[in-house]
């Protein structure tokens, strides 16, 4: 009979992901994302030994990191307004047009300054694809197809960060520029497919401007929600600091080059995509609040373990012990957010994207301070601002988030 029924389950699931993707146009927006984070997975193992040697210095390697973060979080809620003016497909052919650009500006890049310039082009073409991507996937499905389609984006995420740093690491065998190079050219079949493919669809409501309801809807969250927020700032606040050091770490501890690096990047994007099936039954085993504080002590050992990598497997295991915490506090922060917040929740989202992408700028800055002071310190440092915030979410913003009930949502 259990059997019957997961039989049955699974053919619902299947069936539900065909109508999905049977919807007009919604494939080249997945197509789209795909190549949004494909292209940032190719810059994972090339960037780091690409700008050392042009003379970079560690501090600057995370902030060239952080630089794409930062023009992401700038040029978001703008790109998101003319998005409303002009119509989504015509910034989505801007962003894949910017990813062009930078993949170009990369391959001839031979100072630092023009390697900021392309990073900076690169973060604002992500600040044009992906509220559009959304925008559009939420008017091209009806309630009942959002969640699953939600569900294809994460997917199309994790695929595209599984094989960018292997197509990198792989392509950069040749040279690092044909690996730029390379990249531009699937970026230009991304514009085409926009180009092509997607259709304008009418806008509904709940997707309009979501940046022009965030500023009201803070004085409506009580302090006990914003220990979500800085949850997800402390998760993007991780990632971006593994991103900046863990390629250059490597490279001096193990010998690793760009080739290694890729196949470590996507070893990374196939234990993040496996959690994903994992994490969600664990939410309502556990409880979100549970599995956040032990998701920090897990990130913050799996940091911790790095510091004593000294061959693959060492490595392979610290890795598998941070993605396996970071997967536990991302949904749980996500499920936790949609349940304390009532009415539209879109505004909230963009709040969210806002504090990941601080994230993602302080991150890169730390881990390359530190990394420039002594080669140990991001990952032990990163482990000690991980457990401190575990300690304060666990003894105060624990028992306030279970006394709170729902907040309301930004109203229209």
């Amino acid at each position: 009979m259990t059997c019957a029924a997961s039989c049955i389950s699974s053919t619902v699931i299947a069936m539900s992901f065909r109508e999905v993707l049977s919807i007009p146009g919604i494939k080249s927006v997945f197509f789209t994302l795909f190549m949004a984070s494909f292209g940032f997975g190719v810059i994972l193992p090339l960037l780091p030994f690409y700008a050392l040697a042009h003379g970079a210095k560690p501090i600057e390697l995370g902030m060239l990191t952080a630089t794409f973060a930062f023009m992401s979080f700038m040029f978001g809620p703008i790109m998101g307004k003319i998005a409303d003016k002009i119509g989504r497909k015509k910034v989505l052919l801007v962003g894949t047009g910017g990813f062009v650009l930078s993949y170009l500006i990369f391959s001839i890049a031979d100072t630092m300054p023009l390697l900021f310039f392309a990073r900076a082009v690169e973060g604002i073409a992500a600040a044009c694809i992906f509220p559009a991507c959304v925008s559009l996937i939420s008017d091209y499905t009806n309630e009942s197809q959002r969640g699953r389609a939600m569900g294809l984006v994460g997917m199309s995420f994790s695929l595209g960060f599984i094989v960018g740093p292997a197509f990198g690491g792989l392509a950069s065998g040749i040279s690092v520029q044909a690996a730029f190079l390379l990249a531009a050219a699937f970026a230009a079949a991304n514009f085409a497919s926009v180009f092509l493919q997607i259709r304008e669809p009418k806008e509904k409501e709940e997707s309009r401007d979501i940046a022009q309801k965030e500023v009201g809807l803070l004085s409506h969250l009580s302090s006990p929600l914003l220990f979500l927020f800085l949850s997800t700032f402390v998760i993007t606040f991780m990632i971006g600091g593994l991103d900046a050091t863990l390629a250059i770490y490597t490279g001096e501890k193990l010998g690793f080059h760009s080739t290694e690096i890729g196949m470590v990047f996507t070893y990374i994007g196939i234990l993040i995509m496996i959690m994903q099936f994992v994490s969600g039954g664990l939410v309502n085993t556990h409880g979100e609040i549970k599995l956040i504080s032990a998701g920090f002590v897990l990130s913050g050992f799996g940091f911790f373990f790095l510091v004593f990598a000294h061959d693959w497997l060492t490595l392979m295991v610290a890795l598998a012990v941070f993605v396996c915490g970071n997967a536990l506090v991302f949904p749980s922060v996500n499920s936790l957010i949609t349940k304390k917040v009532t009415g539209k929740r879109g505004a909230v989202l963009g709040l969210v994207n806002s504090f990941q992408s601080l994230g993602q700028v302080a991150g890169p800055l730390l881990g390359g301070f530190l990394y420039g002071i002594d080669h140990d310190w991001p990952f032990a440092g990163m482990a000690i601002v991980i457990w401190a915030y575990c300690i304060v979410f666990w003894m105060v913003a624990r028992k306030k988030l279970q006394q709170v009930h729902s907040v309301p949502g930004a109203q229209a």
